[in-house]
């Protein structure tokens, strides 16, 4: 029998042969010490794929780099490497190399990663082209790509085997930033894949607890369901991985929500875990509760108002009718139940006595004994108040010389003539004395300007020059002036939109309850509430029958107070003369009205 002759095999010399662009970094030295025993024994039995470098006499290995080296290592430079000699350009000879190692089972998965990217970027983003020119599925291809989410460090990890292939996998749907220190901890505890998955899960954010428009999460590498879909190891579907960025989705949700209730409420409160925040709800009745008529008064009051939950578990609910005065709240609540201790007790008199009568008196005096309704008034209110009372205290001592003549000769007395504002008066002189727009400067500008001034008109410019200081003196003197001119508000105020527009919803549902108008619309009244706040503000404007003209709120009226009683009665003195010692609580001076009415 003869021998079948077989053709020879290639080779060359291993100094001949340099490493080519392996996707593979890491070569585990264990499994590279076995390898070189067996080529040690038997030599290399299966030659690698080279291919020629141009211009030169070498060649650039494009597979078989690990027998390669262990030949190199166990023979020297100068062995004899059997090869395959193949002409390919870079893109195939890095396929034909991922391709070899992918299915030795033996390059790690953050490689093939890489050299998926880079045959991607080769193909212009063509991933049908780029999975059959590495001779992958399209579903390989996307589990390698998806671990790109990794940091270097993690993928390092991977590649190094210090960590496996599920806790990269779980790694790649949490933040960047995170990635690298929850890997410190699995290194450092050899933490197995399995404990790892729950932990994460204790972070994740369930996407159905979301209250933002979750459609931008679907092609989020945070999304659970991307994981779950290419990854053996996954939290599974509807979770968002990304906690901080779940959080700042929230909050914008919920400032969106908060930010829709302005118009509804003067207090809208976001409350986070971290505030430590407990409601104080407001009611009419119940144990807490404060009484109808002071109820309705509260939701007029500037610490009336709502929370809306940025907590887990209660994303955007709106907590609605809570009270932001802990103090006033457990007064009005006292004084309610005050309240109601007396009107009992006066009916229980009036039973032993056996008089219907006197029980009848006696609940009429329990209920006269009860405390009027009061709140805080809205700051943006109060000022607009205030500006208002000096036009309208203006418009008093224009209209009435001798009081006028009086307060004058008072603020000379007090040393007040500060009081009195230049520009009010100027442009009140200009329209009384018939001289718009000359001009004049100190005493004798001012001497030149009275002096042509018609005599007729004297009379009125020194009322003019009174109804100035309305502009600026003090409130509580403002207050004063008020009550010595006796200042019919009714006269003055107005019912109009601008007015209604410094109120809140709540504010003018409490509003339209004191003044009648809401007891005038009837069952209107609820279908208006239930609208837009330009629209029930239009629809309060027009209540047929309402008597607008003399119905004047509560918040527009100055406090009446006695003012020519003895000073020893009053206790009044030079410390009420005082800049800024203000009744009606501190707002801000209004700037000057541009003139006198």
């Amino acid at each position: 029998m003869t021998d079948t002759p077989h053709p020879s095999q290639p080779t060359l010399p291993i100094r001949r042969i340099v490493q080519g662009r392996n996707p593979r970094t890491y070569f585990d030295p264990d499994k590279m010490a076995e390898l070189e025993e067996g080529i040690r024994a038997v030599g290399v039995l299966e030659p690698i794929v080279v291919r020629p470098i141009p211009g030169t006499d070498r060649y650039e290995i494009i597979a078989g780099e690990r027998r390669w080296r262990a030949a190199r290592n166990v023979f020297g430079d100068g062995y004899d490497m059997p090869v395959v000699i193949k002409d390919a350009s870079d893109e195939t000879a890095e396929a034909m190399s991922v391709i070899e190692n992918y299915h030795r089972e033996d390059m790690s998965p953050a490689e093939e990663a890489h050299a998926a990217q880079r045959q991607l970027l080769r193909q212009r983003g063509d991933k049908e082209e780029t999975a059959r020119l590495m001779g992958w599925s399209p579903d390989v291809l996307e589990r390698r790509l998806a671990l790109l989410a990794c940091t270097p460090a993690v993928l390092q990890a991977l590649t190094s085997r210090t960590i496996l292939l599920g806790h990269a996998e779980l790694l790649s749907g949490i933040p960047p930033d995170k990635q690298d220190t929850v890997l410190e901890g699995i290194l450092a505890q050899k933490v197995p894949v399995a404990v790892l998955k729950a932990q994460l899960g204790r972070y994740a954010r369930r996407l159905a607890d979301a209250i933002f428009d979750t459609a931008q999460c679907g092609g989020c590498a945070h999304n659970s369901a991307r994981q779950a879909g290419l990854f053996a190891e996954s939290l599974g579907e509807g979770y968002c991985q990304h906690p901080s960025h779940f959080e700042e989705l929230t909050l914008q949700a919920v400032q969106a929500r908060a930010d829709a209730l302005r118009d509804e409420f003067p207090v809208i409160r976001i409350v986070k875990a971290s505030d430590g925040f407990t409601p104080l709800p407001l009611t009419a009745e119940g144990d807490l509760g404060v009484g109808a008529p002071q109820y309705t008064s509260c939701q007029g009051c500037q610490s009336f108002g709502c929370s809306v939950s940025a907590m887990p578990g209660s994303y955007g609910e709106v907590t609605r009718s809570l009270c932001f005065d802990a103090a006033c709240n457990s007064q009005k609540v006292a004084l309610w139940r005050k309240a109601q201790r007396d009107a009992q007790a006066a009916v229980a008199e009036a039973a032993g006595k056996g008089s219907a009568k006197a029980g009848k008196r006696n609940k009429s005096a329990a209920k006269s004994a009860a405390v009027a309704p009061a709140n805080q008034t809205p700051q943006r209110v109060a000022a607009h108040r205030l500006t208002e009372w000096r036009k309208w205290l203006a418009k008093a001592l224009m209209a009435e010389p001798q009081r006028s003549q009086r307060v004058l000769i008072a603020l000379a007395l007090a040393g007040r003539g500060a009081d009195l504002r230049e520009a009010q008066f100027r442009n009140a002189f200009e329209r009384i004395a018939g001289q718009p727009g000359r001009a004049g400067f100190g005493v004798r500008g001012g001497l030149q300007r009275a002096d042509a001034a018609p005599e007729a008109q004297l009379e009125r410019l020194l009322q003019a020059a009174t109804a100035s200081a309305a502009f600026g003196v003090s409130t509580s003197d403002l207050e004063l002036l008020l009550n010595y001119a006796e200042v019919d508000e009714g006269r003055y105020f107005q019912w109009d939109k601008a007015f209604l527009d410094l109120f809140t919803m709540s504010e003018l549902e409490s509003l339209a309850a004191e003044v009648g108008l809401k007891k005038a619309m009837g069952s209107g009244f609820k279908v208006a509430r239930s609208g837009k706040k330009q629209e029930f503000i239009a629809a309060l404007l027009k209540v047929p029958g309402f008597a607008y003209q003399g119905t004047v709120p509560a918040v527009m009226c100055y406090p009446r107070q006695p003012i020519l009683a003895d000073e020893a009665q009053n206790g009044s003195g030079e410390a009420d003369e005082v800049e800024g010692s203000e009744t009606s609580g501190a707002v801000a001076e209004p700037q000057p009205e541009p003139a006198l009415v």
